[in-house]
């Protein structure tokens, strides 16, 4: 099972961090805004793992494309360049396989 561990976490923060004071954003809402977002980045991965191993497309589609939107807000570019590949393949017809592996690459670059 794909769970977000201390790397990742650490890595969210870091580059939120940065990120949300480009902003202007106090560090009490920064940390506020961080933890929302990584709460909500180990709610997907769950729900993603789950529709993996239902093999539901659609519902995995849905769920990275959501999350791309939350790696956005955390100025996590990179990362959520990473779950758009998953989308083009899904539209480019990729098998089930190939889809699976784009996910599984994008979740491990969330270390970076």
């Amino acid at each position: 099972m794909t769970q977000i561990n201390q790397e990742m976490i650490e890595n969210i923060k870091k580059k939120a961090k940065k990120h949300l004071e480009g902003f202007g954003f106090k560090n009490d809402d920064i940390n506020e805004l961080t933890e929302d977002g990584i709460n909500s980045i180990k709610s997907k991965l769950f729900l993603i793992e789950k529709a993996l191993k239902k093999r539901d497309i659609k519902t995995l589609i849905r769920l990275t494309h959501a999350l791309k939107g939350i790696l956005l807000n955390l100025g996590m570019e990179k990362q959520a360049e990473e779950f758009r590949k998953v989308k083009r393949l899904y539209e480019d017809n990729n098998s089930f396989e190939n889809i699976e592996a784009q996910v599984r690459k994008a979740i491990s670059k969330l270390k970076e």
